[in-house]
C-alpha cells in the first residue's frame, strides 16, 4: 500500500495540467477577485461631506458655527466645511465643489443642488443632521424659556448621547464582507477540480482504457488495494495543493476565510475528498479516455458552482428559497455553506450536516466506482 501511495505521488507531481487546475487557476482568479472586490469596497466607502456653510450674526449661527466646527475636526471629519457668504456659497454649490449649502436662522436651511450627478446620499445625510440640528435648538430653547434650571442637563445630554441600543455582530468574522462568499466558492471550486485526478485513478484501473490498466489487470495485487491507495494518495495530493490556494487567501490577500482554522481545514478536506471520489465515479462510466471524462466532469462541476453562488452572488439563495433539496445535495454549495457557517454562526450544527452530507456522497461515489471496476472483465487486452 506505501509503495502505491508514494508510486501514485510521483505521477501526480508530474501531471502539470492537474497542478495548473488545482494550484494555479484558482491563485490567480482569487487575485483578480481581490482586486476587483477591493476596488468595489473603497468605491462604497463613506467619505467626508463638503459642504458651504453661512452664518447669521446671532445665537443661531454660533450654535451652527460650533456645531459644524466640531463636526469637521479629527482624523477622519464627518464635514468638510467652508464658512462663506451665501453669494460664495451658491456657486460653491452650482461648481459641485460642495454637496449643500447650510443658511443659519431660527431654522437652518439646507439647499442642494438640482444636479442629477450629485451624490444624492451625502445630500440625504445632511439633510437628516439639519433636521436634528432644528430639533436640538427647539428643544433647548424651549428648555430655557420654560425651565430654565434643565438647560445644563441638556446640554450635557446632547454632548454624551445615551445608546439604548446594543451593536450586536451576527458574524464571527469581522473580515467577512459581501463578497467574501466568492472567495468561498472559489474554494469549493478548487475542491471539486480534485475530481481531475479521480478520473486519472478510474481511467488507470480499467484495462481497457490504459496500457498501464492493462499491466496492473494481470498482476497478482488485489484491484481494490491498488484503487484505494491511489484514492488515498491523490487526495493527500490535492489536499496539500489547495491548502497552499487556501492559505495565499488567508494570509497573503487576507481574505476572511479562515475563520475557525481547524474547522475551515477540515471543509476543505472534505471537499477535497468529496472531488475526487466523484471524480473517480463518472471516470467509470463509459468506455472514453481519459481527456474525455475529464471534459465530461468539468461540465458536470461547472453548473454545480454556477448554483452554489460562484457566478452570481445570491443564486445559493434563490435556489435554497426555490428548490432548497438541489443545495443540499449540491457539493459545491454544501463546502461553500461550510465556510460561511464558519464565519457567521456559533453553533456548528449547520456545519456538521454538510461535512456528514460530503462524506456520505464521498464513500457512495468510491463505493460505487470500486464496484464498477471490480465487476469489469476483459475477453482479450
Amino acid at each position: 500500500m506505501i509503495q502505491i501511495i508514494f508510486c501514485s505521488f510521483k505521477r501526480l507531481f508530474r501531471n502539470t495540467t492537474n497542478m495548473f487546475w488545482i494550484l494555479i487557476f484558482p491563485i490567480v482568479l482569487g487575485t483578480f477577485f481581490y482586486i476587483a472586490f477591493s476596488n468595489l469596497g473603497a468605491s462604497e466607502s463613506m467619505s467626508t461631506i463638503p459642504v458651504a456653510v453661512v452664518l447669521t450674526d446671532d445665537y443661531y449661527g454660533e450654535a451652527l458655527k460650533q456645531t459644524v466646527t466640531q463636526l469637521s475636526e479629527g482624523e477622519d471629519p464627518f464635514l468638510d466645511t467652508t464658512f462663506c457668504s451665501e453669494e460664495e456659497a451658491r456657486k460653491l454649490l452650482e461648481n459641485g465643489d460642495v454637496c449643500g449649502m447650510i443658511l443659519s436662522g431660527s431654522q437652518a436651511k439646507l439647499s442642494i443642488s438640482a444636479n442629477t450627478s450629485a451624490d444624492n446620499i451625502k445630500q440625504s445625510i445632511l439633510a437628516a443632521f439639519v433636521e436634528e440640528f432644528n430639533l436640538r435648538c427647539d428643544l433647548l430653547i424651549d428648555t430655557m424659556q420654560k425651565h430654565p434650571e434643565n438647560a445644563e442637563k441638556v446640554i450635557s445630554a446632547f454632548q454624551n448621547p445615551h445608546a439604548f441600543n446594543e451593536e450586536v455582530s451576527l458574524q464571527k468574522n469581522p473580515n467577512v464582507d459581501t463578497y467574501t462568499q466568492y472567495f468561498y466558492n472559489l474554494l469549493a471550486m478548487a475542491c471539486l477540480y480534485a475530481a481531475m485526478a479521480g478520473v486519472t485513478v478510474a481511467v488507470e484501473n480499467q484495462g481497457n482504457l490504459s496500457t498501464l490498466a492493462a499491466r496492473k489487470t494481470v498482476s497478482a495485487r488485489k484491484k481494490s488495494s491498488m484503487i484505494i491507495g491511489e484514492l488515498i494518495a491523490a487526495t493527500i495530493f490535492e489536499f496539500v495543493l489547495n491548502l497552499i490556494g487556501f492559505f495565499y487567501l488567508s494570509y497573503i490577500l487576507k481574505v476572511g476565510v479562515d475563520a475557525q482554522l481547524p474547522y475551515a481545514i477540515l471543509s476543505l478536506f472534505t471537499g477535497v475528498l468529496t472531488g475526487v471520489s466523484l471524480g473517480f465515479f463518472f471516470g467509470t462510466l463509459g468506455k472514453k479516455g481519459k481527456e474525455e471524462k475529464n471534459g465530461l466532469i468539468f461540465a458536470v462541476i461547472m453548473p454545480l458552482c454556477f448554483l452554489s453562488g460562484l457566478m452570481v452572488g445570491n443564486m445559493r439563495v434563490l435556489i435554497d428559497r426555490v428548490a432548497p433539496v438541489v443545495n443540499r445535495i449540491n457539493p459545491a454549495a454544501l463546502i461553500t455553506d461550510s465556510f460561511y457557517c464558519l464565519s457567521i454562526f456559533e453553533g456548528h450544527a449547520r456545519y456538521t450536516r454538510n461535512i456528514v452530507t460530503l462524506l456520505l456522497l464521498s464513500i457512495l461515489f468510491i463505493g460505487l466506482g470500486i464496484l464498477k471496476t471490480r465487476r469489469s472483465r476483459y475477453a482479450s487486452i
